[in-house]
């Protein structure tokens, strides 16, 4: 019982699972070392990417930008009060539901204070912005008309190591100060007249909720992120819409009054910089794949995030969905034991690299049709898994494999034909299990072969000329054992027993009866040999050699015998005997002629295989040594020629009309 259970513990199958899992676990590991998160981020923003190729108008929201040629024209920066009034007021001609302001502006830049002031006290709805800072930073506060109103959100961006703005921020809080972020101000004024408010989560109170659609805050390790700052209350952006789908003008466009008046009526104006001397840009996953220095202004940034809000609210648009750790790793570790359970079946390098593409391909686009159903699943780590799997298991099979190729050939290599090799290593699988051969019960052909009247050869030699002489013989008729699809199963002495039919088992009549075919075949060509050598030998003046063979047909077992340290393949069962004992018979059997330098006596099994082929002449039933029954024995005299067999064929055609 130990043992059958340590052999199921040795199956390649159960090994390929165990390193499938071993090699998921690693990858598991390196993802929550963080080791992965580069890879993730990227295929992230290649997602977003491509489903948002396609750009989409926003039409609620224009953007004003200051631009270089702006600054030129008011010859300063930053612009003073009056500049920033007369820009404002300009805007309000076209009565936008709000505007936003993404300049700082913590103190009075004159001229002009005294009349900005009183633009922002008398219009609720034009917003600034302050920076709420951290803790290493300084804060910058709001305009001073402003201070201690609701029309003050902070400019603050979550920025990932990588450089790229993917998180969006609703509040923050520090313990002493709490503020609403610009975006979320804008889309709170701009959803008033819907009579749409922040109302609390579901199914979680604490949560903010806009319409439909409920925030569940960021955490530090969702997704693909790992201790991450997941400070104050944040979101994934989804930069719905593509690359630049807002309207924008610059401030020379509002003064000279250069825009479509019926664009910024009712909508959410953002007006901020984007000049090369003032850097107020961000890079988005859109940028990651864009020319060199490609980067978004900030107010587009803020555009993005108010543009999602509103759809949040209105539409009932869900942010970005991620799934937990466990279902991650569940994930990751099920593509890993599919990939193990491929590999275990995948033997050449073409189709592994087949599976490795096609099961990358597959992961791809199974992710990225969750990316566009909202949902944010693991590429990086789970193709990582999938391909260090299949790998791993790949080249443990190709170890084993190779260890069991090396104990075939051992067995097999110099006792088969190359053709009987290769059906050998294709058909492994059916009779090699746990780096040893299964004992099989087959129907095959054996043939023993033995030298007669050796003794005068041996009493004229020296011990290294016999040996010589002996190898010589052995070589001769191995190779020709070999030739004709047989296997040489051991050599007794100056005998050879051969089998055909072996290690494959046969599953046909057909095929039974031509491994019959060809160890007769073989029998012949063995009588054809004895007359070369024995032509040569004689011309050297050593006596002529005789070799008998017998030749029987039948069921044996055939396994691995021996122990760990040696070990071999054979045969064993009452056919074995048979084809021995006939090896044997033919010394006293009838008609037997001492100018014969090979007698063949056939069992009559295999004698019913040959069909019309050979010229066979009974010898009649004999009693075998070690055998209770008689045994029906023909002599194989020849080939019959192709005439000859037509002529037989033809006379048993008449016969049967």
């Amino acid at each position: 019982m130990k043992a059958e259970w340590l052999e199921r513990l040795r199956s390649p199958t159960l090994v390929s699972l165990v390193l499938g899992i071993l090699a998921c676990l690693l990858v598991v590991g390196l993802r929550g070392a963080g080791y992965l998160q580069f890879l993730e981020l990227a295929s992230y923003d290649a997602f977003l990417r491509v489903k948002e190729r396609h750009t989409v108008p926003e039409p609620r929201l224009v953007l004003i930008q200051i631009v270089e040629e702006d600054i030129q024209r008011i010859q300063q920066w930053p612009p003073s009060d009056d500049r920033l009034a007369d820009l404002l007021e300009a805007l309000l001609d076209h009565e936008p539901r709000v505007i936003g302001v993404d300049l700082y502006r913590d103190f009075a830049v004159p001229p002009g204070t005294q009349r900005f002031n009183a633009l922002l006290r008398n219009n609720d709805s034009i917003l600034f912005i302050e920076k709420f800072g951290d803790a290493s930073g300084t804060r910058v506060l709001g305009p001073e008309a402003l201070r201690g109103t609701e029309r003050i959100g902070f400019s603050d961006v979550t920025v990932d190591s990588d450089g790229v703005v993917r998180r969006g921020l609703l509040f923050l809080d520090d313990g002493q100060n709490f503020s609403v972020s610009l975006p979320l101000r804008l889309a709170m004024a701009y959803l008033a007249e819907a009579d749409i408010t922040p109302q609390a989560g579901d199914p979680n109170p604490e949560h903010l909720r806009l319409g439909p659609t409920t925030f569940v805050p960021f955490e530090a390790d969702d997704g693909a992120y790992v201790g991450a700052d997941a400070a104050g209350y944040q979101y994934l952006l989804d930069y719905r819409g593509g690359v630049n789908p807002f309207t924008t003008y610059s401030m020379s466009d509002v003064l000279d009054d250069q825009v479509d008046p019926a664009l910024i009526r009712d909508a959410i104006v953002i007006a901020g910089v984007n000049a090369d001397s003032v850097k107020d840009e961000f890079l988005t996953p859109y940028d990651r794949f864009a020319g060199p220095g490609q980067t978004t202004s900030g107010i587009a940034v803020h555009g993005y995030e108010t543009s999602q809000l509103l759809r949040a609210a209105l539409a009932g648009d869900v942010p970005i969905q991620v799934s937990s750790d466990r279902t991650e790793h569940l994930w990751i570790l099920l593509w890993g034991i599919l990939a193990a359970i491929l590999g275990r079946f995948t033997r050449s390098g073409l189709r592994f690299t087949l599976l490795a593409a096609g099961g990358l391909a597959t992961l791809v686009a199974i992710a990225f049709a969750a990316f566009m159903l909202g949902w944010w699943i693991p590429v990086a780590p789970t193709g990582l898994a999938w391909l260090a799997a299949s790998g791993v298991v790949m080249a443990y099979l190709s170890t084993h494999e190779k260890a069991e190729k090396r104990l075939l050939m051992d067995l097999f290599s110099k006792n088969v034909s190359p053709t009987v090799a290769d059906e050998l290593w294709k058909h492994r699988d059916s009779f090699m299990h746990g780096g040893r051969l299964d004992a099989q019960t087959m129907k095959i052909t054996v043939l023993f072969s033995d030298l007669a009247n050796f003794t005068p050869v041996a009493e004229r030699l020296t011990p290294t000329e016999l040996l010589n002489w002996l190898n010589e013989y052995m070589e001769a008729m191995a190779s020709l054992v070999t030739q004709y699809e047989g296997v040489v199963d051991n050599y007794i002495g100056d005998a050879i027993k051969a089998d055909f039919g072996v290690p494959v088992p046969r599953t046909t009549d057909a095929q039974i009866r031509q491994d019959a075919i060809n160890a007769v075949s073989c029998a012949l060509a063995m009588r054809q040999e004895m007359e070369r050598l024995n032509a040569f030998w004689s011309a050297q003046g050593s006596p002529l050699v005789r070799i008998r063979v017998g030749i029987a047909t039948g069921p044996v077992v055939a396994g691995c015998l021996g122990s760990t340290q040696r070990i071999k393949y054979t045969t064993i069962g009452d056919v074995v005997n048979t084809a021995a004992r006939l090896e044997s018979f033919s010394k006293e059997a009838p008609g037997n002629s001492p100018d014969s330098l090979c007698q063949i006596l056939l069992a009559d099994h295999t004698a019913e295989c040959l069909g019309d082929r050979f010229e066979l002449e009974p010898v009649g039933i004999c009693s075998l040594k070690g055998k209770s029954e008689g045994v029906m024995v023909y002599r194989l005299l020849g080939e019959k020629t192709p005439a000859e067999a037509s002529d037989v064929l033809s006379a048993v055609a008449t016969a049967s009309n």
